[in-house]
């Protein structure tokens, strides 16, 4: 053990007489090849772990002895290992929150139940910072678990192993075999006729996720006394408490229990992609949707995920062989900045072994980007449903991840850990937030606003069906060189002549008429002529619509169509899209898409430097020579690529099953290319690309204020 060997707060508990209440149990476990012990209170289950030399020191501790003595006598007969005062008044003061210690008076204890009552004003802040998060206990399941595990115990391990691999791989197939369609459906799993269908389904899931965990650990020794509710995100799901894994000599009995509801979790998923892959739209069929989805979603992003303190992190700890890992990264961090930033040389690191300072290292910065970036999901999430809730919850975050931060930073720059080197510390605490501070808000950085587009020939014609008519024939095939006037296709045009053949007989029938009409009065041969006019206007209109059944190339190039030859014979309404011809010999330019938001910098600050880099061919950069913004939104998407169903980043209505109708408008981005004949790119029509446009110069700050700004107007229309 380690620490100072005098502490100004030992006076408080010299004269205390305490020791380990009689119901708590020991019990022995080994991390990275070292020997940790774990105290259980057998009335409250509460854990603590420690290791064997401060164990070896709590258990000369008795009521009829003074912990002065105790120390005083331990450190005479192990001067090597004894640990230092402040230790002990914290280790004693930690075994006291947990309620493991029997104090035989109360009087000369008052360090130990101050730090005590630290200890729970820290516990009640948190769980104010955390209202969104809290459990209500229901219900002691132990007994139920173990009339179930009296049952299951007769059922061989291989069975279940061999029923959930076969379950598993069968609901993956399904989901390959119809990946299309679930690309499809996904769109919808928000919509609001959907979410009370989710939440039963999210609800049912998490019940066997922690039965999962309960039964396991009922099956290697442990108890559960605990099932209830925890609202998270004021969403009410059931949790139970296995706790009791902490005491588990055997490490990988408690990755199995930590395991265990991931497990249910892909069984229950596969389940439901084979219940949806099997049956059509209903009930039934979404309920298996949810199913897969919240099963997969949840150990992929959350329980799978060792960033979060949720199964894989418990996993995570107990593989590595580092007990409390969340916490010792984050204090390892904190010794770096207080030996390297504040110059504090009495410092230690919390690690019991050098291969420790890796895992720290990596572990803690990345999980708090992680967690981040989690917690601004939720927030978005709850400010979406309740607005003012979602302030409030914005309000807390902040409270918890910057200002009590900040706050901690500050009394400890005032308090007597630094008293010697206060003046370092200070001076090494400005110089970092001065030079974050310009960084943030002074220098500017150059950026590149970058629109997803795809190549396309500017002189391009699209073919629509004239009018609703069945296709007779395709003349020229899908990437075949056309010449202007060209037949490319042909429409059924049988009903149209007939058409002719009857107003023609009409016309025939107000000629004679007039004739009859040139004995009586003049009245009469003006109305007869006036219906001979239409019926002659008539006719030439239908001549002309006769000509346009037979579509022709408008002007040379190549006629792009997949479908031609298919098409032959099928029953077309009118506008429907035909092909293209594209003019091989024009020049190429990149059509982009450019949201709202970021449409306004173009239109604000104007275009620096213009590139082009093609997908499959980004080691060239090609020039751009001109580039035109169409000054009015839209929502028809050049190409049916750029959605999310043809694998770009803009989000299309669920409505639209081609994906070429974007959710929301954007503005459309013209940019001609230039190649050289030293660049060797191959330009064809159809293919993806980024548009780089270069932006003024802007600081960190101004750029996320801005983006903020107009988040909150667009998202939820404020300011």
């Amino acid at each position: 053990m380690s620490g100072a060997i005098f502490s100004d707060s030992w006076y408080k508990i010299a004269d205390a007489r305490v020791s380990l209440l009689p119901g708590v149990a020991v019990h022995r476990q080994l991390w990275r090849g070292r020997s940790w012990v774990v105290l259980e209170d057998a009335y409250s289950h509460r854990f603590f772990r420690l290791t064997p030399e401060a164990y070896d020191f709590v258990r000369e501790l008795t009521p009829e002895v003074r912990i002065d003595d105790a120390w005083q006598s331990y450190l005479s007969r192990h001067p090597d290992k004894a640990p230092g005062q402040e230790e002990v008044v914290q280790l004693l003061s930690q075994l006291h929150a947990s309620s493991l210690l029997y104090f035989r008076d109360g009087s000369n204890d008052a360090e130990i139940f101050e730090r005590k009552r630290e200890h729970k004003r820290k516990e009640w802040k948190g769980k104010l910072l955390s209202f969104l998060f809290f459990r209500i206990p229901i219900w002691d399941p132990d007994p139920m678990l173990e009339r179930l595990h009296q049952v299951l115990q007769r059922v061989p391990g291989a069975w279940v192993l061999a029923v959930w691999l076969l379950v598993c791989l069968a609901g993956t197939v399904a989901v390959l075999q119809h990946l299309p369609a679930l690309t499809d459906r996904a769109q919808g799993a928000f919509a609001m006729a959907n979410l009370p269908w989710l939440y039963v389904c999210l609800a049912g899931n998490k019940l066997l996720h922690e039965l999962g965990h309960g039964y396991v650990c009922k099956r290697y020794g442990g108890s559960v006394h605990t099932f209830g509710l925890m609202f998270l995100v004021t969403t009410p799901l059931p949790y139970v408490d296995t706790t009791s894994t902490w005491a588990f000599p055997n490490k990988w009995h408690r990755i199995f229990v930590s395991a265990a509801g991931m497990l249910v979790d892909l069984f229950m998923a596969a389940v439901g992609a084979l219940v949806w892959a099997a049956t059509g739209p209903g009930l039934v069929n979404s309920l298996g949707f949810n199913l897969m989805l919240i099963g997969s979603v949840s150990s992929l992003l959350f329980n799978g995920n060792p960033l979060l303190r949720f199964d894989a992190y418990y996993m995570f700890a107990d593989w590595v062989g580092i007990p409390n890992f969340y916490q010792k990264a984050q204090q390892y961090w904190y010794y770096l900045g207080d030996r390297y930033l504040l110059g504090s040389h009495a410092a230690r690191p919390p690690i019991d072994d050098e291969t420790e300072r890796n895992w720290f290292l990596v572990y803690a910065p990345v999980s708090l980007i992680y967690r981040v970036l989690v917690t601004t999901g939720i927030v978005m999430f709850v400010m979406d449903l309740w607005f003012g809730l979602g302030l409030v919850v914005l309000l807390t975050t902040l409270i918890a991840m910057v200002v009590m931060p900040t706050v901690k930073l500050v009394q400890h720059l005032t308090g007597p850990a630094v008293q010697s080197h206060r003046t370092r510390a200070l001076v090494g605490v400005g110089v970092i937030s001065t030079v974050l501070a310009v960084l943030l808000f002074v220098v500017p950085f150059p950026y590149a606003l970058n629109a997803h587009g795809v190549l396309q020939s500017s002189r391009q014609s699209i073919l629509f069906a004239p009018y609703d008519g069945r296709i007779l024939r395709a003349g020229m095939g899908h990437g075949q060189l056309v010449q202007a006037g060209q037949s490319l296709m042909a429409m059924d045009d049988a009903s149209l002549r007939l058409d002719m053949e009857q107003t023609e007989m009409e016309r025939n029938e107000l000629w004679v008429l007039e004739r009859q009409a040139l004995t009586g009065k003049m009245a009469e041969i003006h109305v007869v002529r006036k219906q001979i006019d239409a019926k002659t206007q008539r006719l030439q209109d239908l001549s002309e619509r006769l000509d346009t059944l037979d579509i022709k190339a408008p002007h040379e190039g190549r006629f792009v169509s997949m479908e031609s030859r298919e098409k032959v014979g099928a029953w077309v309404q009118q506008g429907t899209e035909l092909g293209h011809v594209i003019d091989t010999h024009a020049p190429f330019e990149m059509v982009a898409v450019v949201s709202q938001e970021r449409a306004r910098e173009i239109f604000d600050a104007g275009q620096g430097r213009l590139r082009v880099r093609l997908v499959g061919q980004s080691d060239e950069t090609l020039a751009i020579d001109q580039l035109v913004v169409l000054p009015y939104q839209r929502n028809r998407l050049p190409s049916a690529a750029l959605g999310w169903m043809g694998g770009g980043d803009m989000p299309v209505s669920a409505q639209d099953t081609k994906g070429e109708t974007s959710a929301e408008d954007f503005f459309e981005v013209r940019a001609r290319v230039v190649t050289t004949p030293e660049q060797h790119v191959a330009l064809v029509s159809g293919i993806k690309g980024v548009l780089c446009i270069d932006m003024p110069s802007r600081s960190l700050y101004s750029r996320l204020e801005e983006a903020v700004r107009q988040l909150i107007q667009k998202r939820y229309f404020v300011g």
